[in-house]
Protein backbone atom coordinates (compact mmCIF):
# COMPACT_ATOMS: atom_id res chain seq x y z
CA UNK A 1 0.00 0.00 0.00
CA UNK A 2 1.03 3.58 -0.60
CA UNK A 3 1.96 5.90 2.25
CA UNK A 4 -0.84 8.29 1.75
CA UNK A 5 -3.49 5.04 2.08
CA UNK A 6 -1.30 3.70 5.32
CA UNK A 7 -1.87 6.88 6.94
CA UNK A 8 -5.73 7.28 5.94
CA UNK A 9 -6.53 4.14 7.58
CA UNK A 10 -4.46 4.55 10.17
CA UNK A 11 -6.78 7.79 11.68
CA UNK A 12 -9.54 5.02 12.65
CA UNK A 13 -8.03 5.21 16.25
CA UNK A 14 -10.36 6.34 19.22
CA UNK A 15 -8.29 6.78 22.76
CA UNK A 16 -10.39 6.42 25.56
CA UNK A 17 -9.33 7.51 29.16
CA UNK A 18 -10.38 5.48 32.05
CA UNK A 19 -8.97 4.88 35.86
CA UNK A 20 -8.38 1.90 36.27
CA UNK A 21 -7.42 0.41 39.68
CA UNK A 22 -3.67 -1.04 39.60
CA UNK A 23 -4.14 -4.57 41.16
CA UNK A 24 -6.47 -5.55 38.22
CA UNK A 25 -4.16 -5.27 35.33
CA UNK A 26 -2.67 -8.26 34.18
CA UNK A 27 1.38 -7.82 33.84
CA UNK A 28 2.09 -9.86 30.05
CA UNK A 29 5.86 -10.63 28.63
CA UNK A 30 5.19 -7.58 26.39
CA UNK A 31 6.77 -4.04 27.04
CA UNK A 32 5.35 -0.95 24.77
CA UNK A 33 7.62 1.74 24.88
CA UNK A 34 5.00 4.69 25.41
CA UNK A 35 5.67 7.43 27.65
CA UNK A 36 2.11 7.85 28.25
CA UNK A 37 2.21 9.94 31.74
CA UNK A 38 3.97 12.96 30.31
CA UNK A 39 0.41 13.34 27.91
CA UNK A 40 -2.04 12.21 30.68
CA UNK A 41 -2.05 14.58 33.81
CA UNK A 42 -4.91 13.68 36.57
CA UNK A 43 -5.53 17.79 37.11
CA UNK A 44 -6.46 17.79 32.98
CA UNK A 45 -9.18 14.80 33.68
CA UNK A 46 -11.60 16.71 35.61
CA UNK A 47 -12.27 19.66 33.25
CA UNK A 48 -14.30 17.87 30.09
CA UNK A 49 -12.44 21.05 27.37
CA UNK A 50 -9.28 19.72 29.03
CA UNK A 51 -10.06 15.99 28.66
CA UNK A 52 -10.68 16.27 24.38
CA UNK A 53 -6.91 18.01 24.17
CA UNK A 54 -5.77 15.30 26.05
CA UNK A 55 -7.76 12.35 24.39
CA UNK A 56 -5.89 14.78 21.05
CA UNK A 57 -2.64 14.37 22.40
CA UNK A 58 -3.20 10.98 23.20
CA UNK A 59 -4.13 10.02 19.47
CA UNK A 60 -1.54 12.15 18.13
CA UNK A 61 1.37 9.67 19.96
CA UNK A 62 -0.33 6.53 19.27
CA UNK A 63 -0.30 6.94 15.20
CA UNK A 64 3.35 8.40 15.36
CA UNK A 65 4.14 5.12 17.52
CA UNK A 66 1.63 3.14 15.37
CA UNK A 67 3.22 4.86 11.89
CA UNK A 68 7.08 4.50 13.04
CA UNK A 69 7.35 1.10 14.85
CA UNK A 70 10.23 -0.13 12.44
CA UNK A 71 12.36 2.34 14.18
CA UNK A 72 12.29 0.63 17.83
CA UNK A 73 15.62 -0.38 18.71
CA UNK A 74 15.22 -3.35 21.12
CA UNK A 75 13.63 -6.67 19.62
CA UNK A 76 11.48 -6.78 23.13
CA UNK A 77 9.73 -3.49 22.36
CA UNK A 78 9.24 -4.23 18.97
CA UNK A 79 7.17 -7.55 19.93
CA UNK A 80 5.27 -5.05 22.35
CA UNK A 81 4.08 -2.64 20.04
CA UNK A 82 3.34 -5.19 17.22
CA UNK A 83 1.16 -6.94 19.97
CA UNK A 84 0.03 -3.41 20.92
CA UNK A 85 -1.68 -2.55 17.90
CA UNK A 86 -2.69 -5.86 16.50
CA UNK A 87 -6.38 -6.31 16.17
CA UNK A 88 -8.57 -8.58 18.74
CA UNK A 89 -10.21 -11.40 17.94
CA UNK A 90 -12.77 -11.83 19.50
Amino acid sequence: MSKAKVEKRSKVMKPFIKYVNVRHVFPTRYVVDLDVKKVIDEADLVDPEKKTDVKKNLKKLFEDRYLNQKEVTSEKKAAGSAYFFQKLRF
